[in-house]
């Protein structure tokens, strides 16, 4: 026989255990949550600067021009691509997607898309900009620029990371 004592103890511990319930799926909420976050890893930047000959490059040479290089531990030792815009303008686009950290490829056609292999993310080669998202995913981010400088007197671009 059941008091009604009982059944308010039952009612409380059925609550206090739903409680407890609620505030442990919304602890692993918030680590799925921060989890996701990390999807989009950027490489650190440094302020180091480095200096490129761009007519040691060929491809270089007419605007449109794309090269992948790696220059030592900068961009967390993955490559970047210069891009040659104009005749004395360039953009520095880290290789690292912004998604999974998969290393982009360059362009299978002149002025095509830049494509990661992992989930096939396309980013724009004159901006970064994510053009398609990585297959089963919303959009994660541009690919990371860094600041660059030309001197057309000696065909030196000066990269900042």
């Amino acid at each position: 026989m059941s008091t009604k004592c009982d059944r308010r103890r039952g009612e409380f511990l059925l609550s206090a255990a739903a409680s407890i319930g609620a505030v442990l799926s919304a602890s692993a909420l918030a680590s799925l949550i921060a989890g996701c976050e990390s999807d989009t890893t950027k490489p650190s930047t440094t302020g180091q600067m480095v200096q490129f000959d761009v007519s040691t490059e060929p491809a270089l040479a007419n605007v449109g021009g794309v090269v992948k290089r790696t220059f030592g531990s900068n961009n967390g030792g993955m490559p970047v691509f210069i891009v040659r815009m104009g005749e004395t303008s360039f953009v520095v686009l880290s290789s690292r997607c912004s998604h999974d950290e998969c290393e982009v490829g360059l362009p299978a056609q002149q002025n095509g898309a830049l494509v990661c292999p992992c989930h096939r993310a396309e980013f724009d080669p004159k901006t970064g900009t994510q053009t398609k998202p990585p297959s089963g995913r919303g959009p994660t981010g541009p690919l990371q620029r860094f600041s660059a400088t030309f001197d057309p007197q000696t065909n030196i671009l000066a990269i900042t990371f």
